[in-house]
Order: C-alpha cells, then structure tokens, then sequence
C-alpha cells in the first residue's frame, strides 16, 4: 500500500508500474492538496484490494527454492568447484586502463575536432588572402 508523488527522472514510470499492479495511487505533486492527500492515504489504508494485492506479491517475492544463506553457500562452493569460475569473470576486468576510461574515445573524437578546426582555418586563410590582396600601384 503506497501513495506516489512522483517528481522526476525514473519516479513516473515508477509509480505508474506501482499503479498497475495495483498496489499504490498516484497523485500530482502540482495538484496536491490536503484533502486529495487525505482521500489518498485513506483509499489506500481502508481498501482491502491493495493489502491483498501485496500479500500476494510478497508470497511470490519469498516462494524461492533456496534462502539466502543457502544461496551463499551453494555460490561459495560452486567457485571454490570450478577454481574460481573464471568463466563468470568480467572482461571488463581486464581492460586495459586507458580504454575504461575511454581515453582512446576520448583521443581519436579530440583529433577529429582539432582537424576540422584546423580545415576550417585553413579555408579562413585562403579565402582571407584572396579577398585581402595587396594593391599594386603601377
């Protein structure tokens, strides 16, 4: 049983997935008002709908084969079985440090800049020099 007010970033989509699976309200943060605020909190403590609705999402969150302890030991085992599961390892663990920090991204994007900009003077110039010629008295 909640009651979403969302503001910003994820908190929409958020409350709106909460509303359809039917265990929360949302309200308007710019629409609030004390008496919505109150049918809210009241709709969402009276209405059997939403306790039903999370008892039943708690029974399928809690239904797992194993606990959590069990999980850590099975984990622990399977590591120490297969020699520290290397297979599991991340690759990004064994990338070079330039490139998790995408300097080498970083490098080629800033040459192409300093290119285009360099291009970019080098027509100034022509176009200046041709526009700008000297006059020559005879």
């Amino acid at each position: 049983m909640m009651i979403g007010i969302p503001f910003y970033g994820d908190q929409p989509y958020n409350v709106r997935r909460m509303v359809s699976k039917g265990f929360g309200l949302e309200l308007d943060h710019r629409t609030l008002d004390k008496e919505t605020l109150k049918a809210a909190i009241l709709e969402v403590a009276n209405n059997p709908k939403y306790r039903n609705t999370l008892k039943r999402l708690a029974q399928l969150a809690q239904d797992q084969p194993m606990t959590g302890i069990e999980k850590a030991v099975w984990w622990t085992e399977y590591v120490i079985r297969h020699r520290g599961a290397k297979h599991l390892r991340s690759p990004l663990l064994d990338m070079p440090w330039y490139q998790y920090l995408l300097l080498d991204v970083i490098g080629v994007l800033l040459l192409a800049v300093l290119l285009i900009l360099y291009v970019v003077y080098l027509i100034i110039r022509i176009v200046r020099s041709v526009l700008c010629k000297p006059f020559v008295n005879n």
